[in-house]
């Protein structure tokens, strides 16, 4: 018999349990068992073996595309069309805001962003959004009281900053909004552009991952971010590969936040209490791994394998370790940093920008001995791709 997949959701007391659609699944069992009675009548068993190769080939496509997905890239997306003139940067502060400095995530994109703009004379003041609507408008204002040449910020959604991020246009001021789902209500515009993130792709690495090794049939709690509207959209990505792929997976959402990360031990222990047969426990972001791996030690549930977004170098090292975490997912940081670059440079110099796309690949125990775990691999941008993006930026702003 088939069962669809239930979906609950626990942030302290909020508890939000997917609607089971049991007319479909009624229907489902109905057919089921008329096909079961005509596999009785035909001695052949054609009906049975039909079906065990059919899920024999899923199974197959999807051990194909995770496999897919732990190995670096061939050449990473750089853009083809050249900006003819980057002068306007020369001598001038650029402001980056990350939505929070815990996350590790922001600090390599703030280096290799400061190392792409140093290469056409310019310099960056970072401003930490401390995940809050008052720190991330105080940031911006800032930004614009400086005249600055453009403001990047770093996984904030528009709305937070929205009188904040009006005012630094209305200034002349191009903002980039990297990181975060596109705000239908302010679209882009010569002096607002949107760098798509990877969090969705991260995401649907994971259910992917969880859905093979359980052998499609998992029980997941997530702790998923709430810093603005873009992790949840994440998280939907990835349910619908559960949806797809895994339809008997449990999925449990515990909403936690940057501002408050103090509180994930307790809440994740308490879902963890409340349903111990959670087997597979993800951190969205990184920044929320170590405090939702000592829920997991409180809780006193066993046989729980952790997986986390987001990775960076200490993660990895954590998962190499085989210390809690058995599969991770991230995003090119480095290579976010130069295309960031890319699209102010581009603003300012009133050129239409390109689509980008950021790299996702994911990690395992399995693959991760052939990964480097170093800062300067790190920095390099290796561990998606060629190394050599740096100097294809820098050909396509004239810079040698």
């Amino acid at each position: 018999m088939l069962s669809n997949r239930r979906t609950t959701m626990n942030t302290a007391s909020l508890i939000r349990t997917r609607r089971v659609r049991m007319l479909a699944a009624a229907g489902t069992i109905a057919i089921t068992a008329l096909a079961l009675t005509g596999c009785e009548a035909d001695s052949t068993g054609a009906a049975s073996a039909g079906d065990s190769t059919s899920t024999a080939a899923a199974d197959s496509e999807l051990a194909t595309s995770v496999a897919a997905l732990e190995k670096p890239l061939d050449a990473y997306p750089v853009p083809t069309e050249p900006v003819s003139d980057v002068s306007g940067a020369k001598g001038k502060v650029f402001y980056y805001i990350p939505v929070t400095s815990k996350s590790p995530q922001f600090a390599v994109t703030q280096k290799t962003l400061t190392a792409a703009l140093d290469s056409v004379g310019a310099t960056v003041q970072v401003c930490d959004g401390e995940g809050t609507p008052t720190a991330i408008g105080a940031c911006i204002t800032q930004g614009t009281q400086a005249q600055a040449a453009a403001i990047i910020t770093d996984a904030i959604p528009y709305g937070i900053g929205q009188n904040a991020f009006d005012a630094a246009q209305a200034a002349g001021i191009p903002v980039i909004i990297s990181n975060q789902v596109i705000d239908d209500k302010h679209p882009a515009s010569d002096t607002l552009a949107y760098i798509p993130a990877g969090g969705s792709a991260m995401q649907e690495a994971l259910a992917k991952w969880i859905t093979l090794d359980s052998g499609a049939a998992a029980d997941v709690l997530i702790n998923q971010g709430t810093d603005g509207p873009a992790p949840a959209v994440f998280v939907a990505a990835g349910q619908a590969v559960y949806d797809s792929e895994c339809p008997d997976c449990t999925i449990t959402i515990n909403e936690v936040s940057s501002a408050n990360q103090s509180l994930i031990p307790s809440s994740t222990s308490s879902a963890l209490l409340k349903n111990p047969d959670i087997t597979y426990v993800e951190s969205q972001f990184q920044q929320y791994l170590q405090p939702t791996q000592e829920g997991v030690q409180q809780s006193g549930v066993e046989s729980i394998k952790g997986v986390t977004g987001s990775v960076l170098l200490g993660g990895l090292q954590q998962l190499q370790a085989k210390n809690f975490l058995y599969a991770a997912a991230g995003q090119a940081a480095a290579f976010q940093g130069w295309v960031d670059a890319d699209a102010a440079l581009r603003l300012i110099a009133g050129v239409e920008l390109p689509e980008y796309s950021i790299p996702v690949r994911l990690f395992t125990q399995d693959t991760i001995a052939d990964v480097t775990l170093t800062e300067e691999a790190e920095l390099s941008g290796e561990w998606y791709g060629p190394t050599d993006f740096p100097e294809q930026f820098s050909a396509l702003w004239g810079v040698k």
